[in-house]
C-alpha cells in the first residue's frame, strides 16, 4: 500500500508528501489536476507494465514518449527542470522510500534518469539519515552504488556500478550484475537487492488503471472471437466477454458472484451467461423474461457490468492498486451508492483511488470518512491538493452527508470551479 506520495513538475501536479488510506477519494473541477495526478502516482507502474509499448529500446523512453516528450513537464517552471516521484510503500511488510527523477524534452538527448533510490522508511532517532538500499545518478549521470548491508548497523560499504540514464535500474539489473564481478560475488547483492527490485517491480505492476470515459462500449457490445486467455479486462474494456467467459468457465462460484452483484443493480436479474453462435462469443442476460445481448442494453448498464468485473471480482493478477476516473459516469444516482458500498467492502484490491464529480456518489463514503477509512482530497486549478480529514469540516459536516457539502460548494470541503 502507498502510505506516502510526493512529485513535482509532472503536468499542473505539485505534491509533498501526501498521505492516503485504502480508500481515497479525489474531487475537484475539470482541468484541477485528478486525472494527472493518478497518471503521476502510477506513472512507474504503466512505464513497467508496457516497457515495450513504443519503437525505442528503453522503458522510460517509451513511457515519456506516450507522455509527449516535453509536454510531460509542468508549463510553470524553467525547462529542464526535473520531472520527481517519491512513493514510500510497505513492500512485502517491509516500509520502503523509492525514489525516480528525470529530464525531458523534445529529443531523446534531453531524457535522462538523474536519480533512482531505494531507501528503509523506518524512521528512528539512532540515525538521521534513512539506511539506503541503492542509488543512481545522483552523484554523476551514469553511475550508481549498491549498498553491502540490508539494513542499519552493519559493515556497509559501497559497491559502484555503471547504469545507463536512459532507462530504470530493474530493466538493467541482471546485466549489471554479469558485468561486474564484485557485484556478483557479493551474495546481499545478488540474492537480497535482486529480490527487493523483483518485489518492487511486481508491486507496480500490481496497478490496475481504468477511465471510465475511455471504455468502448461499442466494441464491448460486439460478439467477440473466442479467446481463453484474457484474464486482464483491457484499459477500454473492449474484451469484457472474453475475460468473463475464461473465469466463469474456471470457476462456477465466480460466475455466482458476478450474479449475485448485478443484482444489487438489477434486482429483476434472472441469470447471466455467454453463448457462442458462428465462431463467436454473445454475452447473455435474461430479466423481466426478456433474453438480451450487450447491443441491446444501455450504457449505464454497460458500466455497471464493466464496474462489477473491477471492483468485485477475484482474477489471477494480485492487485495493489486499483484507480478508476469518474466510474459514475451514465450511471442513476442509485446505482452510485451501489457501487460506493461495492469499493468499501471488496477485497480484490489492497488500495482504491477514484475521482468523482457526483455528490450522490460522494455521499455513500460518509460514514467511513468520518472513521478515517476513507481518505477524500480536493483539487483546484494552480492550488496544492489538499487532503481533507473529518476533524477540518466536523463542524460543518454535523448530520449531513459529504455530498451535501459538495453540492451547495461549502468552502470548507470545495471542489467546485467556483
Amino acid at each position: 500500500m502507498i502510505k506516502g506520495f510526493s512529485c513535482h513538475n509532472f503536468r499542473n501536479i505539485q505534491a509533498e508528501q501526501l498521505e492516503f488510506e485504502k480508500i481515497n477519494i479525489l474531487i475537484g473541477p475539470n482541468n484541477s489536476g485528478k486525472s494527472n495526478f493518478i497518471k503521476a502516482m502510477t506513472f512507474f507502474s504503466e512505464m513497467l507494465k508496457n516497457e515495450n509499448e513504443g519503437n525505442l529500446k528503453s522503458a522510460f523512453l517509451n513511457a515519456v514518449s506516450r507522455n509527449g516528450w516535453g509536454h510531460i513537464l509542468n508549463k510553470q517552471v524553467t525547462p529542464g527542470e526535473p520531472i520527481s516521484f517519491s512513493w514510500e510503500i510497505d513492500l512485502n511488510g517491509k516500509p520502503v522510500s523509492y525514489r525516480f527523477a528525470f529530464t525531458v524534452g523534445d529529443s531523446i538527448e534531453n531524457c535522462n534518469i538523474i536519480l533512482e533510490e531505494l531507501n528503509a522508511a523506518e524512521h528512528t532517532t539512532a540515525y538521521k539519515k534513512d539506511f539506503n538500499y541503492f542509488r543512481c545518478h545522483d552523484a554523476k549521470i551514469g553511475t550508481g552504488n549498491f549498498s553491502t548491508a540490508i539494513q542499519k548497523g552493519y559493515t556497509n560499504k559501497r559497491l559502484s556500478f555503471k547504469v545507463d540514464s536512459k532507462e530504470t535500474i530493474i530493466m538493467q539489473f541482471k546485466d549489471i550484475l554479469l558485468n561486474n564481478k564484485q557485484i556478483y560475488g557479493n551474495e546481499l547483492i545478488r540474492v537480497n537487492i535482486a529480490q527487493m527490485l523483483y518485489d518492487l517491480q511486481k508491486y507496480f505492476e500490481g496497478f490496475s488503471v481504468y477511465t471510465s470515459a475511455q471504455f468502448n462500449t461499442k466494441l464491448m457490445r460486439q460478439p467477440v472471437t473466442i479467446k481463453n486467455i484474457d484474464d486482464v479486462l483491457n484499459y477500454d474494456a473492449s474484451n469484457f466477454t472474453n475475460v468473463f467467459n475464461r473465469y466463469a468457465s474456471e470457476d462456477l462460484l465466480w460466475k455466482d458472484l458476478f450474479e449475485e452483484r448485478m443484482k444489487e443493480l438489477i434486482p429483476n436479474l434472472k441469470r447471466i451467461d455467454v453463448a457462442t453462435a458462428y465462431d463467436k462469443l454473445i454475452f447473455k442476460l435474461l430479466y423481466n423474461n426478456e433474453q438480451y445481448d450487450l447491443s441491446d442494453i444501455s450504457e449505464g448498464t454497460l458500466k455497471g457490468l464493466i464496474l462489477n468485473m473491477l471492483i468485485n471480482m477475484q482474477t489471477n493478477e494480485e492487485r495493489a492498486l486499483l484507480a478508476i476516473d469518474e466510474p459514475e459516469t451514465n450511471l442513476h444516482p442509485a446505482w452510485q451508492k451501489v457501487v460506493g458500498n461495492w469499493i468499501q467492502t471488496a477485497d480484490t484490491f489492497k488500495q482504491c483511488f477514484v475521482s468523482t464529480h457526483s455528490p450522490d456518489f460522494l455521499d455513500v463514503f460518509t460514514e467511513e470518512f468520518k472513521q478515517g477509512n476513507v481518505a477524500v482530497f480536493v483539487f483546484r486549478d494552480k492550488e496544492d491538493i489538499k487532503k481533507i480529514t473529518y476533524e477540518d469540516i466536523a463542524d460543518e459536516l454535523g448530520g449531513w452527508e459529504l455530498g451535501d457539502l459538495y453540492r451547495t460548494n461549502d468552502p470548507a470541503l470545495g471542489g467546485w470551479p467556483w
